[in-house]
């Protein structure tokens, strides 16, 4: 064992990478402690009471597919695999300007042989390609293509990257059928992710302080608004912060990341919330909301790379979205019943070319302070996946562990 090991790991930053950077090292059998700003753990991806609805909301909706390993050990380390569950590799489809309708199987792409070698990247695909100069042409844009690069890359096609998009079609479309099972959260992000993750901290014997902010980070120590810890010797920490909350605790070393946002809706009905086929999801084409998420009786719409969308009325956006939700699911004409519109206007970061390019890596100024979360440098877009892995990366450079696992 290291002599690193007998030093304490500060992690700075309860989001889906601090916890997974504390899990990781905490079961090795370092000690830990977790510091967040705020008075709950899982940041972006979470759930809470809704006062207004009287329900368990995600505060966005999610998937994990089964080409996402890294997210799914964590998940298995933790027991918050048993708070998942995994459904069949279809994904329904709704066309609301021509009304037909679709599914997308391992074995069934609504796309020839010639787009999809183009959507995997091949034979070649050049730094400044985007998905629209790419793919537009194709036939299956609007059907496939386009929604898929604004759900997975929260991008416009006219911006997106093209390697990007490729990298992530590859591991899903050339992965089997195992690959593209859609992992769901019948009891929301937080029961899966978050809880049993800091029930496994607590096991280990991690320290974990709440409504703890970071003021400025420094070789020698960690300032808080509640005072300052020196790092010692043996000492590491890790910053799993997001890059704006990062411009003033490392002073010149973040560089400028343009982001986009995603917008949800979720709107409470009479009874439960049921979609074509029994599926937990159903996918909008033509359509302002891109995707319905199904869970009880309420049905919750998502709006990725939603720039115009972020700045309308909530009252306006419900209307609209719960329009098009009615006529996606057969149920008469309304207004919308109770909701809550959510704007998370710094959702993920532009995955355009540049924004790209100026993804930094783990390592900081100081070399015993790290970064983790999903905007780092990653062939993975902003993601469940790419933050859960970023945190390993981390947790495995702060204590010297290459081969840290979940495990």
């Amino acid at each position: 064992m290291s002599a690193t090991v007998n030093g304490t790991l500060h992690i700075v930053g309860a989001g889906l990478a601090g916890l997974s950077a504390a899990v990781a090292a905490a079961r090795s059998g370092r000690k830990v402690v977790l510091h967040e700003a705020a008075g709950h753990a899982g940041g972006r991806c979470r759930s809470f009471r809704d006062e207004k609805l009287d329900r368990i909301i995600d505060n966005g909706s999610h998937l994990v597919l089964g080409a996402n390993r890294t997210a799914l050990a964590y998940a298995s380390a933790t027991g918050g695999l048993e708070a998942m569950i995994p459904t069949a590799p279809a994904f329904p489809f709704a066309d609301l300007a021509t009304g037909s309708r679709w599914t997308v199987t391992p074995t069934s792409l609504p796309a020839g042989l010639g787009e999809i070698l183009r959507a995997l990247g091949l034979p070649w695909t050049g730094k400044a390609e985007t998905v629209k100069s790419r793919l537009g042409g194709g036939r299956s844009f609007t059907r496939f293509w386009l929604p898929m690069c604004e759900a997975i890359l929260n991008t416009a096609p006219e911006e997106a990257s093209a390697r990007m998009f490729a990298w992530t079609m590859r591991r899903a479309l050339l992965g089997g059928n195992a690959a593209l099972i859609p992992w769901v959260f019948p009891l929301g992000l937080s029961a899966a992710l978050v809880a049993p993750a800091l029930a496994t901290l607590g096991s280990f014997g991690a320290e974990i302080h709440f409504r703890r902010r970071l003021l400025a980070a420094d070789g020698h120590g960690l300032t808080f608004d509640d005072g300052r810890i020196e790092l010692g010797p043996q000492d590491r920490a890790i910053l799993a912060l997001p890059p704006w909350a990062l411009t003033s605790v490392l002073p010149g070393q973040m560089p400028e990341m343009p982001t986009r946002p995603i917008v949800n809706a979720h709107f409470r009905l009479d009874g439960p919330a049921a979609l074509p086929g029994g599926s937990h999801f159903l996918g909008l084409v033509n359509a302002a909301g891109h995707w319905l998420f199904a869970r009880g009786d309420v049905l919750s719409v998502t709006v990725s790379a939603a720039d115009s969308l972020a700045e309308r009325p909530a009252e306006d956006v419900a209307a609209l979205l719960w329009d098009e939700a009615c006529r996606a699911i057969g149920l008469p004409a309304s207004s919308p019943p109770a909701f809550r519109i959510m704007k998370e206007r710094r959702a993920t970061l532009a995955h355009d070319r540049d924004t790209i390019a100026r993804r930094p890596g783990p390592r900081t100024a100081h070399p015993h302070i790290f970064l983790a979360g999903d905007w780092l440098a990653s062939p993975w877009p902003c993601t469940i996946e790419a933050a859960i892995a970023s945190g390993l990366a981390s947790a495995r450079l702060a204590t010297a562990q290459a081969r840290l696992s979940f495990a």
